[in-house]
């Protein structure tokens, strides 16, 4: 599963801007994401220009705790469930405090430790495996992992850190990954699964995407058309 912890549509890159992340959608629609999760920098397109990315977005943009001020209803679908062999995994979308002061107030961004524990109760009788896109930082992961039983492996961001390999707590069988930022590395978990769904060991490296890794031709031609 190709996954992304968030703070991904909006930059300082001028196509980024041009397009208003419309360009981030296209390439992680070609790459074959899976699923992302919502970060405070994201709100800074607007809601309306959002909305049309996460309609745009061949894949689930995730937040199980962002709702709307006025409503107190959800931004965005707090999870998505895929059918990975034959076992049933969860992604849960969790979203940092900061972006209620980004989006001027509009949203509200609900305790993510409260909320997660809702989901979880809810998610566990559909799945099998629990992952969590998380863009917290690594600190509030261990404490979510800690805290809220039954979460398998958390792919984080925000906080930028290079967990080389992957942090693993044995006391909740947890694994947390995180690749640093700006697409420069690439962070690789494999999980060993038994057919109860619980993970009995894993493997997880960080790759830093270097000159030796050649240019994808599909990608090379999309980024060529915006020239």
């Amino acid at each position: 599963m190709l996954l992304d912890a968030g703070n991904t549509l909006f930059g300082n890159k001028p196509l980024v801007q041009q397009t208003q992340g419309k360009a981030i959608v296209e390439a992680m629609n070609l790459l074959d994401y899976e699923a992302m999760a919502l970060g405070e920098q994201d709100f800074r397109l607007g809601l309306d220009t959002l909305r049309q990315r996460m309609e745009e977005a061949q894949y689930p943009i995730l937040s199980a705790n962002v709702v709307m001020a006025d409503t107190n209803q959800l931004f965005a679908a707090p999870y998505v469930i895929k059918q990975i062999g034959d076992h049933h995994v969860a992604v849960i979308g969790l979203t940092n405090r900061e972006a209620a002061s980004t989006a001027k107030g509009a949203i509200a961004v609900l305790d993510p430790l409260k909320v997660l524990q809702d989901v979880m109760d809810k998610v566990s009788k559909e799945a099998d495996v629990i992952i969590i896109l998380s863009h917290l930082g690594t600190e509030v992961d261990i404490q979510l992992a800690n805290k809220v039983k039954g979460i398998d492996l958390i792919v984080g961001g925000k906080s930028r850190d290079v967990l080389n390999p992957p942090l693993w707590l044995e006391d909740t069988s947890t694994v947390i990954a995180q690749a640093g930022a700006q697409g420069q590395r690439l962070g690789v978990v494999r999980l060993e699964i038994d057919s109860l769904g619980t993970v009995v060991g894993h493997q997880g490296e960080v790759v830093l995407l270097g000159p030796d890794f050649a240019d994808a031709p599909e990608m090379r031609a999309f980024l060529d058309q915006y020239r």
